[in-house]
């Protein structure tokens, strides 16, 4: 994952060479589905591995954009984030508060402040408008 063009690796996670803050840290991000047989008596039997060790740092004034194939976990990352599933691994710390494990009011307060763009084609897309003016708007 890239945050503005710059790699993250884990060992660049930790500090920024500016000194800024990140306003948004994920460290380790793990999310597996459980496989399970039976009705009445559930065993696990495997696990949906849809996000396997995500890291990256949000600084203020960017914008995360997570591109892959379809049905690599970008939906499972962004629903993460915004605390709608939980994660099996790893921290997503938001102003220094990791909010994975924030309820109730604290949790809406988060979600205000975080959002998701999911891109839909059919919809995003205006025949009508150039690409410059597509991507231009939200900034209008």
């Amino acid at each position: 994952m890239t945050t503005a063009s710059r790699p993250q690796t884990p060992e660049s996670v930790a500090s920024d060479p500016s000194g800024r803050e990140p306003i948004l840290q994920v460290r380790g991000l793990v999310k597996h589905f459980p496989l399970t047989r039976g009705i009445l008596f559930k065993k696990q039997i495997g696990a949906v591995q849809a996000v396997d060790g995500v890291t990256f740092n949000l600084y203020a004034g960017e914008t995360l954009g997570i591109v892959g194939e379809s049905g690599c976990g970008k939906s499972t990352v962004a629903k993460l984030l915004m605390n709608l599933e939980q994660p099996t691994a790893g921290e997503i710390i938001y102003k220094g508060e990791d909010i994975s494990r924030v309820s109730g009011r604290a949790l809406r307060s988060v979600r205000r402040n975080i959002q998701m763009v999911f891109q839909d084609p059919y919809t995003s897309l205006n025949p009508r408008m150039t690409v410059g003016d597509i991507i231009g708007e939200p900034f209008e």
